[in-house]
């Protein structure tokens, strides 16, 4: 059960045939085909009952000419029988069966092996472990399953500004929503949330709880990374020449820093909501897939028709929060209202990004846009 969403780390084959033996697909009565060859509605064919064959248990006999056995779905084949004649095609009186439709040779068998053969490979390494697979892995007999594990990844929020939620504000205080966010955002993606709670502006106190998060295989923080007296985050691994980039050419996000802490990887995502959740889906969440063993590390993308006019700044690639709904055979898509990085009610709001690439003034209404798709649409 805990190999669910993870990615295998081997071939899988199965020690055994799936079925293990030739069953019943159907209720009703399992008999030579060849006696039912002339039964009709208007002419059955009688047949003697031998006997009752429940799922679990043996067959009590064998089925002769002019017999039949009572079968359950899933019930074993008894020897002598090569079809199963549902139970809505006789009438049972009296010790024997009317029969009221022919079949044929294997009708409503199920054969031995006819799923998986003894030494077939039911699932490749790289494979995601999905429900369906989960109950295959289990008819091959299987138990465990070698799988990539998941990564642990630290969350630290930063800003002495921050309280918990339910904790009464003050001053200049706000509720720390990354905290809740980025640790949903994160464990959705697959990875395991090691919680470092929240930095002071304070460099002896980000320094420890560093350190702390080096010892796990990824690190995310948010806030401290822009252009601030008290942005700590960025200037401690500049000092350390930890930073591999800082800044790119997007809205809402501009202020991400990637570097590493001890060798190990950060990101560091801005302090406005919206900015660090845009952040995850394209930074955050590939990471996390890739150090799975995934290779479908981006989301589809898909065309869509805009109902509002998109203005961007032709240096930045713009994410919107959009709403997209099916109309007919194409994709329309709304604007969730006001889209400043401040705005957390647009992002929960929203069911896609719309995406307006680098270069591109403006989206006009009725144009194509292109989607990324974070929930399904109707």
């Amino acid at each position: 059960m805990e190999a669910r969403g993870r990615v295998l780390a081997g071939d899988v084959s199965s020690d055994r045939d799936v079925p293990p033996f030739t069953n019943s697909a159907m209720d009703g009565y399992a008999v030579r085909a060849l006696d039912t060859r002339s039964a009709a509605a208007a002419k059955p064919v009688l047949l003697e009952v031998l006997g009752e064959i429940r799922a679990g248990v043996a067959p009590p006999t064998s089925v002769r000419p002019l017999t039949a056995l009572r079968i359950m779905t899933g019930a074993v084949m008894p020897e002598g029988a090569d079809a199963v004649v549902r139970v809505e095609d006789t009438v049972e009186r009296d010790g024997r069966v009317e029969i009221r439709a022919a079949v044929e040779s294997d009708t409503s068998v199920r054969h031995a092996g006819s799923d998986i053969r003894r030494g077939d490979t039911v699932a490749e390494r790289g494979r995601i472990v999905t429900p369906g697979l989960m109950g295959v892995l289990a008819s091959t007999g299987r138990t465990t399953v070698r799988t990539i594990r998941r990564p642990r990844v630290t969350l630290l929020t930063t800003g002495d500004e921050l309280r918990d939620a339910g904790e009464s504000l003050g001053p200049g205080q706000i509720t720390n929503t990354n905290r809740y966010t980025l640790r949903a955002a994160i464990e959705e993606a697959g990875a395991e949330v090691v919680d470092a709670g929240v930095a002071r502006d304070d460099r002896e106190d980000l320094v420890t709880r560093l350190q702390a998060a080096a010892r796990t295989d990824l690190i995310v923080s948010t806030g401290g990374v822009s252009m601030g007296a008290y942005d700590l985050v960025r200037a401690l691994l500049e000092e350390q020449g930890a930073v591999d980039f800082w800044q790119v050419a997007l809205r809402p996000g501009k202020p991400l820093m990637v570097g590493t802490v001890d060798g190990r990887p950060l990101i560091g995502l801005p302090g406005n909501p919206v900015s660090s959740l845009v952040g995850v889906e394209l930074f955050v969440r590939p990471a996390i897939l890739k150090m799975q063993g995934r290779t479908d590390l981006e989301r589809q993308r898909l065309t869509a028709t805009t109902d509002d006019t998109l203005q961007n700044p032709p240096h930045l690639e713009q994410y919107f929060r959009g709403v997209a709904r099916r109309d007919a055979d194409r994709i329309r898509v709304r604007l969730t209202g006001d889209q400043g990085s401040h705005v957390l009610r647009s992002m929960a709001d929203a069911n896609c990004l719309v995406v307006v690439p680098q270069g591109t003034t403006e989206v006009r209404a009725g144009e194509p846009v292109e989607i990324i798709p974070l929930a399904p649409i109707d």
